[in-house]
């Protein structure tokens, strides 16, 4: 039993250590009265962008906003321990009680007050910290579960294969697209490959095996969809140049402070774009902390939904500053796999897309994970003339989410966010004269009403295009009269009570009849045919 005398003699000795190190961490800072000396440039300030910015925290207290005094986040290594601290005065007090301990320090994250630690003893950390008010974050990141190919997908999906361009909407020659931006992907590790000259760096926050031909695919697969240069797999900016992050080992498994270094080290690294396609189940206040110095030094990160058919978001794809993108088949439906919600905020390929493997391999790959990098792929492609950066990430975001075209109930949903990727409206949008209608959604509403709504994905104003709605219950002519570029509307055709057979639903064909010069550009979608059910 322990003697409680002996307990409480050494309990004292760590409070007086751990004061004595308060007192000698504050008198190497400088008052906040005092004149400051001159310091490194700092991050810029959060920029704004098209959602609410997350909450900001005050940069020094002694609590979280939770009232705790330590978090203690999941490490994917039961003999470890992750912890954070809320302000750098209990973080280095921490430190200096910590070299009296039988706790080895690991690793440490100055900038967000965190600590990778290892021990022997779990009892040896509990003592060391009694009396802290202590918050426990359980959830681990790692790569998302694979996506259902085959028999065990959704019937009748189409992969891309080799075709994933010239389904992007690319007919023209993209090998500089890309030039001069730099796209970290913080994954499993990108392996040197033919297709993948761009190559120029490689960060292991964790190691790589010996052989790295043995290396999990995931990360170089998802490489190659940002910057393949071989036709096989040729990638959305073959122009960008990479920088490979490993953050996971080979099972897929990463932790929150493998994560959020692996943010940092591609912040140093000059990354304008971060790929992250893995993420966590709950949200982790460090992967927040890293996601929010992101934004503040203006790296934008693009995020995978993640493929476990939920509603929940996964993190970091749930942050409001993160780029979320799910995933759509070659016919351009949802899968039922690719994570759904407010906040996503659109949707990209993700089934059965051709890709570079360890070994000089080429193979495919399903997933929300395949669908973020081609996303992270256009931005970079929109950043860059060719010869150098002419925008920011930011605002070429919002380009590629302007010109989505639209999928799904009108407007942004949480199936299709904003809509599907098309990178050759984005690439095109400067380009006068394009004329291209399209019908994007057909539906029962309220059990009395056929609801059909297109879009003029053109530059071009449409002019009184015809849309015609053919039920069995009827048929309807509607003029669309003017459509701006990029502009939706939708038309409704009353049927008769009882029209709409709940067991066999309703034949609705429409189609649309252009009254504006030029060609359509895809005059396959101007037409669509769907047996409907009442939602």
């Amino acid at each position: 039993m322990r003697n409680p005398v002996r307990h409480l003699l050494t309990v004292s000795i760590l409070a007086i250590c751990a004061w004595i190190g308060w007192w000698l961490a504050r008198d190497f800072q400088t008052p906040a009265t005092a004149a400051r000396p001159a310091a490194a440039p700092q991050a810029p300030a959060p920029k704004p962008f098209a959602r609410p910015t997350l909450r900001q925290r005050p940069a020094e207290r002694d609590s979280f906003r939770d009232g705790a005094t330590v978090e203690i986040l999941a490490s994917k290594r039961r003999d470890e321990a992750i912890l954070r601290f809320p302000s750098n005065e209990n973080f280095q007090a921490f430190l200096f009680a910590l070299g009296g301990s039988r706790i080895q320090l690991v690793d440490q994250i100055d900038r967000f007050r965190a600590v990778r630690l290892q021990f022997r003893n779990r009892e040896d950390l509990d003592f060391l910290l009694i009396g802290e008010n202590i918050a426990t974050f359980d959830s681990a990141a790692g790569v998302a579960p694979p996506a259902p190919v085959g028999s065990g997908a959704q019937p009748g999906l189409v992969g891309f294969g080799s075709g994933l361009l010239s389904w992007l909407g690319v007919d023209e020659d993209n090998s500089a697209w890309g030039a001069g931006v730099k796209i970290a992907v913080l994954d499993t590790g990108v392996v040197p490959h033919p297709d993948l000259p761009g190559l120029s760096r490689s960060i292991a926050i964790v190691p790589f095996p010996d052989d790295l031909s043995r290396t999990r695919s995931h990360g170089t697969a998802v490489a190659s969809l940002i910057a393949g240069n071989d036709p096989m797999a040729r990638g959305v900016a073959p122009a960008a140049e990479l920088i490979s992050v490993r953050v996971s080992d080979d099972t897929g498994r990463t932790d929150s402070f493998a994560l959020a270094k692996g943010i940092v080290a591609a912040i140093d690294a000059g990354a304008q774009i971060i790929n992250i396609s893995m993420g966590c189940a709950a949200d982790n206040p460090l992967i927040e902390e890293a996601v929010l110095y992101a934004d503040a030094c203006g790296s934008l990160i693009v995020a995978s939904s993640g493929n476990s058919e939920s509603e929940d978001a996964s993190f970091p794809a749930g942050y409001p500053s993160v780029i979320s993108v799910g995933a759509v088949d070659a016919r351009g439906e949802h899968l039922d796999f690719s994570n759904f919600g407010t906040y996503l905020s659109l949707t990209a390929p993700g089934y059965s897309i051709n890709a570079a493997l360890p070994g000089g391999r080429y193979g495919r790959i399903s997933g929300t994970s395949a669908s973020a990098p081609i996303v992270a792929g256009a931005i970079a492609a929109a950043m860059s003339s060719g010869e150098g950066v002419t925008m920011s990430a930011a605002d070429a975001a919002k380009l590629v989410m302007d010109f989505a075209d639209e999928a799904g109930l009108p407007g942004p949903d949480s199936e299709y966010g904003v809509g599907i990727l098309n990178l050759g409206r984005v690439m095109s949008r400067n380009r006068p004269g394009i004329v291209d209608a399209a019908i994007t959604d057909q539906r029962i509403a309220g059990g009395n009403a056929v609801e059909v709504t297109i879009q003029n994905r053109g530059s071009s104003v449409l002019v009184n295009a015809l849309l015609e709605i053919r039920t069995p219950a009827g048929s309807r002519t509607f003029n669309t009269t003017t459509l701006a570029p990029g502009a939706i509307r939708t038309f409704s055709m009353p049927v008769r009570a009882g029209a709409i057979s709940a067991a066999k639903g309703m034949e609705v064909h429409s189609s649309l009849t252009l009254d504006s010069p030029g060609d359509d550009a895809t005059p396959y979608n101007n037409q669509r045919g769907d047996t409907l059910f009442d939602r």
